[in-house]
Parts: C-alpha cells; sequence; structure tokens
C-alpha cells in the first residue's frame, strides 16, 4: 500500500502461534483492549487466554444462521463485548438472552463504482461478449455452503432455451472438498456456458468481472452478511439470493430477487439450518433479470450501499472499546 498506516502486522502460521504471539504482546505492552474477529467456534482459542490475564476483550463476528445454539450462547457471554455484523445475527443473540451490537461492515463504494457505458461495452468486447449475452456471475469458495451444485442445475435449466448465457464462476477450483467443477459442469449441460476464474485476482480484474455481469447468482444456504453481494449491489449488478440470513438483509425492500428455499436441514456448524435454494423461484428470479430492466432494483441497491461507510462501523468500534475501558 502506498499509505502509512499506524499499525503493523504480524504474520503467523497458526492459532497456537497466535495465542503465543498474544501471551507475548502482554508481557510486553501490557494493552487494555483485545479486539478478535473470527467465528465464534474460534474464539474460544483467545478466551482462554482471558481467564488468566486481565484484559479486555471485545469480539467480532458472524451469526451464519439461526437459531443461536447454548454452546456458542455460552461462548460469547464471556466477552465484554460483542460486535455482530448483520442485524439478522443480533437479532438471533437476542432470542437466547445475549446482548450484542450490531457492526456495520462498509464497503468503499467509490472503488466499487458503476462501470459507465462505455467501460462497460469495452469491457464486455474484450470477454467476447456481444450486446445479447446474458452474463451471470459468481464468487463464492467451493465448499458445501456455496451449493454451488445448486446454482449448476438452476443455471442449466434456466441456459436451455437461451443461447446468449454465460456463467461466470470465481471460486477456487482444486479444492479438496469441492466439487469437481468441470465434471459438474458436464453434468448439468452447462460446459459451453461455464468460464471459470480462480480465486486471489487482483482488484482491477475481479471488479471488471462484476462491470460486465448482467446478474449476480448467489445459491448459498446461509450467510453472515456476504460481502460479494455488497460488491455486486454496489457496481450495479441484479442479485438473486436465497430468501434467508444476511442475504434477506441485504437484498430486502426491493433491493434483490430473493428466491424461495425448499428444503432445509440442521448443519453440524453449530446447529444452525440451512437453506436449500429452490430451482423454479432462482430460475424465476432470473427471468425477472434477464431482458428486463431492473434499474430501480439497481438504484435502491446502490443508495444501500452507499450508506454503509466504514465511519459507521469505525464509530461502533470505537464506542464498544471505550465502554470496556471505562467498566473496568
Amino acid at each position: 500500500e502506498q499509505h502509512n498506516f499506524p499499525f503493523s502486522i504480524i504474520p503467523i502460521r497458526n492459532f497456537e502461534e497466535a495465542k503465543a504471539l498474544l501471551l507475548n504482546l502482554y508481557n510486553l505492552w501490557h494493552f487494555d483492549v483485545c479486539v478478535v474477529a473470527l467465528d465464534i467456534p474460534q474464539q474460544t482459542r483467545f478466551l482462554e487466554i482471558k481467564q488468566n490475564i486481565p484484559f479486555k476483550y471485545v469480539g467480532i463476528m458472524p451469526i451464519e444462521s439461526d437459531p443461536l445454539c447454548i454452546t456458542w450462547a455460552s461462548i460469547l457471554l464471556k466477552m465484554d463485548k460483542r460486535l455482530i455484523i448483520s442485524e439478522f445475527g443480533v437479532e438471533e443473540a437476542r432470542k437466547i438472552g445475549v446482548s450484542a451490537t450490531y457492526l456495520p461492515i462498509g464497503i468503499d463504494t467509490d472503488l466499487w463504482k458503476i462501470p459507465s457505458k462505455e467501460e462497460r461495452e469495452k469491457l464486455r468486447t474484450s470477454f467476447g461478449f456481444d450486446k445479447n449475452t446474458f452474463a451471470i456471475l459468481t464468487v463464492a469458495d467451493n465448499q458445501e455452503r456455496k451449493n454451488l451444485s445448486k446454482a449448476f442445475e438452476i443455471i442449466g435449466e434456466f441456459a436451455k432455451d437461451k443461447p446468449n448465457v454465460k456463467y461466470m464462476l470465481v471460486t477456487r477450483e482444486h479444492c479438496p472438498v469441492g466439487w469437481e467443477l468441470r465434471d459438474m459442469a458436464l453434468m448439468y449441460g452447462i460446459n459451453n456456458q461455464l468460464m471459470i476464474f480462480e480465486r486471489g485476482m487482483d482488484f482491477k480484474n475481479l471488479w471488471a468481472l462484476y462491470a460486465v455481469s448482467d446478474c449476480f447468482l448467489l445459491s448459498s444456504k446461509a450467510e453472515g452478511l456476504n460481502m460479494c453481494l455488497m460488491e455486486a449491489m454496489s457496481v450495479g449488478v441484479p442479485c438473486v439470493a436465497v430468501n434467508s440470513t444476511g442475504m434477506r438483509e441485504l437484498l430486502s425492500e426491493g433491493r434483490g430477487f430473493v428466491a424461495d428455499y425448499n428444503y432445509t436441514y440442521v448443519d453440524c456448524f453449530g446447529n444452525e439450518n440451512r437453506y436449500f435454494m429452490d430451482k423454479d423461484s432462482a430460475i424465476l428470479q432470473l427471468e425477472n433479470v434477464y431482458g428486463h430492466s431492473c434499474q430501480r432494483v439497481i438504484n435502491k441497491a446502490r443508495k444501500y450501499v452507499e450508506g454503509r461507510t466504514w465511519d459507521k462501523a469505525v464509530d461502533v468500534l470505537d464506542n464498544a472499546l471505550n465502554e470496556v475501558i471505562k467498566s473496568e
């Protein structure tokens, strides 16, 4: 970065190194507050240290789905302050008697800008898209919660009578616990439509993928927030996702297209529900985007993300730090 940030980043390889480093920092520095941003079960590693050292603990975390189980609630209660990155998650904590504060994660809408007509046309030409191409984008890891097999099934059915569909997927193609994506594309008959991009690309190339897209599809079973939806909303791409968890929160009130779910099960990760996108409902929502003007939806989504400025998140964290310090 070109900026001189007033903090240091210390590389560590695993959680045990992180715990050791935290102890060393306390012995050298005697810090007042430790802020830990991790999933709830991983927070326990650092809460163990707090039992023997008198520092205040602020936890930042998502709650991916409902309900919040008693065991995870007990972990949250050991923290001095709990900041949850969705209003959905704060409500789930409240239901089980845990007070928490909503941390409104921001997005830089100047960076994630809507492309001009000239930029979009030039980029689409570079991708080999013409004015009739309908480009659908998914940005999601290749693991079970993202439910990529359902996305492939939906695209396969949707594109049967639409030769102009292209499906761009940013993911981790060779994940040891993921799908064999090329084989799955053959299975659902979308081999010619599928374009896979490996995750970890630079910002300019990633923004270009959003900029050339006509629709963003997320078939995930649960989300604590989902930054990729926010990026798509900021770049002016109509979004289709499941009507549940943090996805509903982002796309409600006409900011996107929510598809029904037709099946749920209790996952082993915190006994949380997982919501399976209904294929027919998702196809109907894609049809609502295909060949139609979605400008009203795009405008609502863009206005919403423009209101999610980072200074609001900083204010919440600043207040939390002041509260825990004053409580000593």
